[in-house]
């Protein structure tokens, strides 16, 4: 959030290329002559919402942010108090509306008292609730200057995932200057991600429909198992939580090997599913590799049961593989490779290829 007097707004006009008309829009307009409602300055990029109002008390108001649009509040007349938080510190409590780009919140702020001739800009991070009480009650004339978010020339897509080593890995595969891919934490989102599903295709479609629904981003997410033919298909969809709920991979892997102790017949395959929510539709994609599980833990690379499991056609375990020697076949790379051929040939058929910055 920025909070400053109008006086030095030229400050933060660098900031976004239409910061410079909305503030010129505050300084040069009379307000108090003009009726409530919407005025569009440059069509959907920026508008006006001139609203008078009675402040209220704050139990009476609720927490709100946005995603599209930055929102620069400008007091006319009158003065109120602005409760403002982050929004990593909030709880949900309605989902994204993308007609309107706002979602409600739950939390704990503090407040900032706003008088004439002041304004707040707020981004997408700032939850905020305005219109409360300051003094006391009062008739207030503010005006919202509703800036568009500028946007990249590529599809930009969050990865429900806050695991490093699977950022890392799909960082590489995703090589298409035209797409983009954020992180939950670029986008200031810190929500712990279910995954309570029995099949790797709920949990997959669980997590990107979280951030599609409350947030409102075009998502994908994944999930993997580890499928061990002579435990019958086990750990699959609890492989990273096969030895407890808070097991590490150490854990589950002498776990593993202590379930296949005696076995002789040791095939396996680890297989990926991903979930991508785009505009609303679901779409599904799988990869898998075969292999075997080895006697003992070998190699100091990768995570979850890399030690373990050797590909067919190796006899190296993925942990000692390379990143980039394990990306050439593993079965994240199968199943994202579906995803970005899906992605190239439906949505960015004929888009020119775009330099990075």
């Amino acid at each position: 959030m920025i909070f400053d007097h109008i006086h030095n707004a030229f400050l933060y006009e660098a900031m976004h290329p239409l910061f410079a008309k909305a503030f010129d829009y505050l300084r040069s307009t009379d307000f108090e002559r003009m009726e409530n409602g919407k005025y569009e300055i440059d069509g959907d990029n920026l508008s006006a919402i001139i609203n008078r109002y009675t402040t209220e008390p704050a139990d009476m108001r609720q927490w709100e942010a946005h995603r599209t649009y930055i929102d620069i509040q400008y007091m006319v007349t009158g003065e109120e108090n602005m409760g403002v938080a982050p929004l990593h510190t909030m709880k949900i409590s309605k989902p994204y509306d993308n007609e309107n780009d706002y979602f409600l919140l739950n939390g704990e702020g503090v407040e900032q008292t706003v008088k004439p001739g002041f304004f707040t800009i707020f981004f997408p991070t700032d939850v905020h609730k305005p219109n409360l009480i300051a003094s006391s009650a009062n008739t207030i004339l503010k005006v919202v200057l509703k800036v568009k978010m500028e946007t990249s020339k590529a599809l930009q897509l969050c990865f429900a995932s806050n695991n490093k080593y699977k950022l890392d890995e799909i960082r590489l595969l995703l090589s298409d200057d035209r797409i983009q891919l954020n992180t939950m934490q670029d986008l200031g989102v810190y929500d712990e991600l279910s995954e309570t599903g029995d099949t790797l295709e709920y949990n997959a479609w669980q997590k990107a429909n979280h951030l599609y629904v409350y947030h409102g981003f075009n998502a994908f997410a994944d999930d993997t198992g580890l499928e061990v033919e002579a435990l019958g298909g086990r750990p699959g969809v609890h492989s990273a939580r096969y030895a407890g709920e808070k097991a590490v991979s150490q854990e589950n892997v002498k776990k593993l090997l202590q379930n296949m102790q005696g076995v002789t017949q040791r095939r396996a395959r680890f297989r990926t599913v991903i979930c991508l929510i785009l505009n609303a539709a679901e779409y599904r994609f799988e990869g898998q590799v075969d292999g075997v599980i080895a006697e003992t833990p070998r190699g100091e690379g990768g995570f979850g049961y890399d030690s373990v499991f050797i590909p067919n056609g190796e006899t190296r375990t993925f942990a000692e593989m390379s990143t980039a020697e394990k990306n050439t076949i593993s079965h994240r790379k199968r199943a994202i490779e579906k995803m970005v051929s899906f992605l190239k040939e439906e949505f960015l058929k004929g888009e020119p290829y775009y330099e990075k910055d």
